[in-house]
Order: C-alpha cells, then structure tokens, then sequence
C-alpha cells in the first residue's frame, strides 16, 4: 500500500503515523533510531506491507499490468490502490480528505526534532499532494516522476491508457481487498494493546 492507505490505517496518534510511513522514506539504520509510537508504526507498516503483497487480490491487480509494465507493476498498484481509497474515502473515513491530511499535517512540527530533515519534508510536502491520486492522469504523473529519479529512469509510456482501461478492474479489486487489510490492521493493533 502507498501513503494514503498507511495513514488512514494508522490511529490518530502523529508519531504512530509518521512511523507508519519511514520505511518508505528512510533506509533500515536510520529506522533502527526510532522507539516508542514511531517503532509501533513502522511494524504496523511492515505488516501492512507483507499483508498485501502476499493477497492474491493484489497479485491480479498487479497482472492486470502485465507485460507492459510487470516490472513496475507492484509499486504501481501500490498508488493506484491510494486512488481507489480516494474513490472509497467515505466509507473509512468520516472526514473528508482534505481535512484529514491538513490534520496530518498540522501534527508535524511536533515531531520536527525527532526526524532527520528530508523525511519531513517529504512527509510534509505528500500531505499536500495526495489528493493528486484522484485521477488516473494524477497516477501516472506520480510514477513519471518517479521514473525519473531512478538510477535508470524508465518513461512510462502508455501508461494512463491502460490504467484507465483496467480502473473498474482495480476498483473491484480494491473493493474486495481493503476490508481484508482493514481487518488485518485491526486484529495487529489489537494484539499490540493487549502486550
């Protein structure tokens, strides 16, 4: 899952979000640093993680890429699946999305002294462009851009195309995926209260 999804998955505690997310921001030493509701976040966010790349919902999504773009298929499913969420935002969250990210990140600068500079910016600046994910067009920006940052980059061709083509595909997908996650996520956070 990509951000949206850790965010939503999390309680509403900032540390515990923000945890939630720095595996995806920060490599395994600088994870190591972190205790209390940021190490409760960041196994919540590695259980999220194998909990979806190992359902067989998100494996047919991700062959719904297929050959195309299978290379690349799990990362792109992984942001398509927070577009999904935006499509579904109101039946997991009783705030409308816009004011549930200013909340996240109106709870940042607590945090500020606890993370290392470019984890919060990134975490400030994607609490202002998540919203992006709405539309297809907004999926495929999202991953030409990350094209370009890898060591090799790859152009996307194609696409927005054929994520349009597969989106009801992925929505049912997602349908039938994310009450399963939601579930998972809650029995783990009920175990961990009960330690």
């Amino acid at each position: 899952m990509n951000y949206l999804a850790h965010l939503l998955l999390s309680p509403p505690d900032a540390a515990f979000r923000v945890g939630n997310l720095l595996p995806d921001l920060l490599r395994l030493p600088q994870l190591e640093q972190f205790d209390g509701r940021y190490r409760d976040g960041i196994a919540l966010h590695r259980r999220i993680d194998a909990f979806t790349d190992a359902h067989p919902l998100t494996r047919r999504s991700r062959q719904r890429l297929w050959p195309t773009f299978r290379r690349f298929s799990g990362v792109i499913v992984d942001v398509v699946y927070d577009h999904c969420l935006i499509q579904r935002w109101e039946h997991y969250h009783e705030q409308p999305l816009p004011l549930f990210l200013a909340e996240v990140r109106a709870s940042l600068p607590e945090l500020r002294e606890d993370l290392p500079d470019k984890a919060y910016r990134r975490i400030d600046s994607l609490t202002q462009w998540l919203g992006d994910y709405e539309t297809m067009a907004g999926v495929s920006t999202a991953m030409t851009e990350l094209g370009k940052r890898l060591r090799r980059p790859v152009e996307f061709v194609g696409l927005q195309a054929a994520l349009e083509r597969q989106q009801q595909g992925f929505l049912d997908d997602f349908d039938a995926f994310f009450p399963d996650l939601v579930a998972m996520t809650e029995t783990a956070m009920n175990g961990s209260a009960q330690k």
